[in-house]
């Protein structure tokens, strides 16, 4: 990952969402993760995430899925199930806290002391798995990169 990435505007973030290979995601891990927890401030914050950024969250969010890091699993909850945005608490993915698989996510949870996530994750998964992860993931890589793996979002 390059030294010195400017993160300060979405802007700037969508730009450094190019940079990520979708093959390995990995170098790109704390960025990623700063990239995540800026794009949650703005949506939260007093702009509301107005105009096309709104879906750079989903991305990042999917990158880190693919990454599988089971400690991300708080961030991708508190997204979905913690906002006070309504378009993130709706419209952002369940499916994306389970980079890890499911067990190994509800067995870190739970080895870490965060038994009140670990239920509601083990009743979702219970019920609302719809799709099933395996299904969401093809969906949503199909829906941000080309058949080559170029990411498809424009410029803003």
């Amino acid at each position: 990952m390059p030294k010195s990435v400017d993160l300060s505007t979405p802007a700037s973030r969508r730009e450094a969402l190019r940079m990520v290979d979708v093959g390995d995601p990995r170098p790109y891990h704390a960025m990623l993760r700063e990239i995540f927890d800026l794009e949650r401030g703005w949506r939260e914050g007093p702009d509301n995430g107005e105009s096309d950024e709104y879906e750079q969250i989903y991305l990042t969010a999917y990158l880190l899925f693919l990454i599988g890091d089971p400690a991300d699993s708080l961030r991708l909850y508190a997204a979905k199930f913690c906002t006070g945005d309504m378009d993130l608490g709706i419209g952002f993915d369940a499916q994306a806290v389970f980079g890890a698989g499911r067990d190994e996510t509800l067995r870190w949870l739970s080895d870490n002391g965060h038994t009140d996530v670990h239920a509601r994750l083990s009743e979702w998964l219970s019920h609302a798995e719809d799709p099933t992860i395996e299904d969401w993931v093809q969906h949503v890589h199909d829906y941000f990169y080309s058949a080559d793996d170029v990411l498809l979002l424009d410029a803003l």
